[in-house]
């Protein structure tokens, strides 16, 4: 029987959440090694080709740089559509939702909530931007086709932490957001994935090891 495959990364979110978000809406179950310590990481280092985490372990080969790992996992779960143009639209909107994301991505490491408004107006341009690409895809509550691609998987990731900060009302003027996200929400890998699998909002601590173990 094949080994699990193995996430290398921090006990947190950073850029290894999308990789378990999308072994999660794949299917695939996985195990987690979490680096603590600045000698874990230069023990591991040579097999990181760029010196950059996260890692995965998966086939027998060792995978980095997080935009490949997440469209190699999505190939294997059938997340990228199986035809122009829609192959090309779920790509499109996973790039968009990659964009959404880095705005996001900085407040795990301010740790000071007063800070955290200041992206507002941001993410609402984003939260406009997917509420009308699920509009015009006939408000399926998926943004491309009728079921669960990487567009939606890409997507989930940053709604998820705009809930976690400005809580579910700042999904209130977008309706076809609201929909999709209670359609992904109570898919069965979502909602494994969002109650068993997500890591909770950083702490001083979690920022500390990463800085430590980096050293940046």
């Amino acid at each position: 029987m094949a080994s699990k495959p193995e996430l290398v990364y921090f006990d947190g979110r950073g850029r290894g959440e999308i990789v378990r978000l999308v072994l999660a809406a794949a299917g695939i179950e996985f195990t987690e090694t979490h680096l603590h310590a600045r000698e874990e990481y230069l023990a591991i280092k040579d097999e990181l080709l760029f010196g950059q985490l996260p890692l995965l372990k998966i086939d027998g080969q060792s995978f980095v740089q997080t935009q490949a790992i997440v469209r190699h996992v999505a190939r294997k779960g059938k997340l990228l559509g199986d035809k122009e143009p829609e192959m090309t639209k779920i790509d499109m909107l996973y790039e968009g939702s990659r964009d959404f994301f880095m705005i996001l991505l900085p407040i795990g490491f301010l740790l000071e909530e007063s800070k955290v408004a200041d992206i507002k107006p941001s993410i609402d341009k984003y939260l406009s931007c997917f509420n009308r690409a699920l509009k015009e895809n006939g408000g399926t509550g998926y943004h491309v086709g009728s079921h669960l691609t990487l567009a939606d998987v890409g997507v989930l990731e940053p709604v998820l932490a705009t809930i976690d900060y400005f809580g579910e009302e700042a999904l209130k003027d977008y309706p076809e957001i609201q929909k999709y996200f209670k359609t992904v929400s109570s898919l069965e890998t979502i909602s494994k994935y969002i109650k068993e699998i997500r890591k909770p909002k950083n702490d001083a601590k979690y920022v500390a090891t990463v800085r430590e173990v980096l050293q940046f």
